[in-house]
């Protein structure tokens, strides 16, 4: 687990690990807590409890540098490798399900948790939380198979992770220069012949950006590393899915832009607008289907409901959205450096 400056909630992470209901065919060998670049009182929290700590003070590849002292240190000689984040909250059962399911599939080279938004308020928290949903529902549509093994909980075969370290240069599995690197892993294990899904059974709680700032710089490191990523590898069979999202992600752009650029000319230029009644039936249909994810969120409350209800607040949610993809795509043709 690194963690860089999380004495809030580094607590309760560890608690939620330790209390792990786990079977007989499966234990837990050790909890590592990689405290990184910290300069709180993370490392000291993290002592308090029967886990091994490791202190970082100058790692200059932030959470990768952290993830793989920890795994050369401590992990090698492990089956699986459990990897997450200092603000993901486990369900007691997460570690079994996950181990399970890699167990009844050798294919597999990593599974990642079903993530839920830590309980909060606040608008921006609401639209993420619905965001989540949805991006769950589209997991079940695909069968549960993922483009990255989220870096909020995942678990991988060590002999996987090894695959990876022998074909780096850096003999080790997560790029430090990767400004996402749980997808640049996954990348690397689909080249090596190896799938990654999302585990049925696991849910976890992560707790999402608390403002629309904090949620546009990430969203921003996600959009470029992943560009930067698809870019590095060319077209390949582990790439290829991904490159033909950005292909139609533009195409979806330009015929939005293009819609946009006709409605304004048309009242500029006082054309009168002509519909059918018809024509409302796609609106219904995105209704019906935001309606029914709202449905599935926990503990929803009539403040959900409204919200998807109206649909214009998320449309704005999502033109936000894109607008970061945009600006990432720029940024990463015109190569202006990105990072954390």
């Amino acid at each position: 687990m690194p963690a860089h400056n999380e004495e809030a909630g580094i607590a309760a992470t560890v608690e939620g690990l330790l209390a792990q209901d786990v079977p007989e065919w499966l234990h837990i060998a050790e909890v590592v807590v990689v405290a990184n670049n910290c300069t709180d009182r993370t490392a000291e929290i993290a002592r308090r409890y029967p886990v091994t700590v490791v202190e970082m003070a100058h790692n200059p590849d932030k959470k990768a540098g952290a993830l793989n002292h920890g795994w050369r240190e401590t992990a090698r000689g492990a089956d699986l490798v459990l990897t997450m984040d200092a603000d993901t909250e486990l369900l007691p059962d997460t570690v079994a399900a996950m181990a399970d399911e890699l167990r009844g599939n050798a294919v597999l080279g990593a599974v990642c948790a079903r993530y839920w938004a830590t309980p909060g308020r606040g608008l921006v928290w609401r639209l993420q939380r619905l965001e989540y949903t949805r991006y769950d529902d589209l997991r079940d549509l695909r069968r549960w198979r993922v483009s990255v093994a989220s870096g909020a909980a995942a678990m991988y075969r060590n002999v996987a992770l090894e695959a990876v370290a022998a074909h780096r240069e850096a003999g080790e599995p997560w790029d430090g220069t990767s400004l996402i690197e749980d997808y640049a892993l996954t990348l690397e294990l689909k080249a090596r012949g190896y799938r990654v899904a999302a585990a049925r059974q696991a849910h976890v709680y992560t707790t999402p950006p608390a403002s629309f700032r904090e949620l546009w710089v990430q969203r921003m490191r996600w959009g470029r590393g992943g560009m930067d990523e698809c870019l590095k590898r060319g077209w390949s069979t582990s790439t290829r899915l991904d490159c033909l999202s950005y292909v139609l992600f533009g195409f979806s752009v330009f015929f939005r832009v293009l819609f946009l650029t006709m409605l304004a000319l048309m009242i500029i230029y006082a054309v009168p607008f002509r519909y059918a009644l018809y024509g409302l039936i796609p609106l219904g249909v995105m209704w019906l289907e935001r309606m029914t994810s709202m449905w599935r969120v926990p503990d929803r409350g009539w403040r959900d409901v409204v919200l998807c209800a109206v649909l214009v607040v998320e449309d704005f949610y999502g033109f936000f959205l894109e607008l970061c993809a945009v600006v990432s795509a720029w940024r990463c043709l015109n190569a202006r450096r990105q990072a954390w």
